[in-house]
């Protein structure tokens, strides 16, 4: 259902957080009662009762805090910002007025922070979020490709792949390109931890220690697939050289995985 709404005469749409919230707490196949013993859970003392749920959700309570909404989201397994406005309803005005006339995509890119900013300070400070968050992305995409790629190097160890080391026409990423990939996984994410950290960027221990095993680990999958014979006899050599720092790997990079 949609309304024409008076703010510039376009439409809008009748959903709100209330209704939104039912929309997928619905899907997500939670009761209200439920949900209020899950939050219970999850976040003790702070958590929101099943009267205050109940009030949100039939519209009686609107004004709805951010740990609020944060435990909501969390709960029925959205982003919060679905609750916020109608990320389903992409093309219609949000129902908040202080997202003026945007429509809810373009309250989507405000959060995302790509919205055209003003010249001056905050467009100074909009990009310098948007580059941390952009090579922050870069760092966990690289954690994810490490255990991908380091997965099928053990998989291949376990005899749970067959392939021809010597063939690119496997249906499975065979140990050659894994290694390839795994290695600059780890060089993706060293280099955005060098990057973060120049610009101020707290990266913490727990972090560090981490890349540190990681690098542990490669060496250990290396030795382990040399000695079980799992790389071609070339590709034992343009390791062993990148190894030794005479021939680069090459340069393309690995391609995207996602959970």
């Amino acid at each position: 259902m949609t309304v024409i709404d008076d703010r510039v005469g376009l439409q809008t749409d009748s959903s709100t957080f209330g209704t939104r919230m039912k929309r997928y707490r619905t899907a997500a196949k939670i009761s209200i009662a439920k949900l209020a013993d899950y939050l219970k859970q999850e976040y003790g003392d702070l958590a929101l009762s099943e009267n205050v749920l109940t009030n949100i959700e039939l519209g009686r309570k609107t004004d709805i805090s951010l740990d609020a909404t944060i435990q909501i989201a969390h709960a029925v397994h959205v982003t919060p910002l679905a609750l916020i406005c109608d990320l389903e309803e992409p093309f219609l005005l949000g129902d908040n007025p202080i997202f003026g006339n945007k429509t809810k995509y373009g309250i989507c890119r405000l959060f995302l922070s790509e919205m055209i900013v003003p010249s001056g300070p905050m467009n100074n400070a909009m990009n310098r979020i948007k580059g941390i968050l952009d090579e922050a992305m870069r760092y966990w995409t690289g954690v994810n490709n490490y255990r991908v790629y380091s997965e099928t190097l053990r998989r291949a160890l376990r005899k749970e792949i067959s392939y021809d080391p010597d063939s690119s026409e496997s249906d499975e990423l065979g140990p050659n390109f894994a290694y390839y990939y795994l290695t600059q996984s780890i060089a993706d994410i060293k280099k955005s931890v060098t990057v973060l950290e120049t610009i101020g960027v707290t990266i913490p221990e727990s972090e560090k220690e981490n890349l540190k095993k990681a690098q542990k680990s490669l060496k250990t999958l290396h030795d382990l697939c040399v000695k079980s014979d799992l790389f071609s006899d070339e590709e034992i050599e343009r390791i062993s050289d990148a190894f030794d720092g005479v021939n680069p790997l090459p340069s393309e990079r690995p391609l995207t995985v996602t959970d």
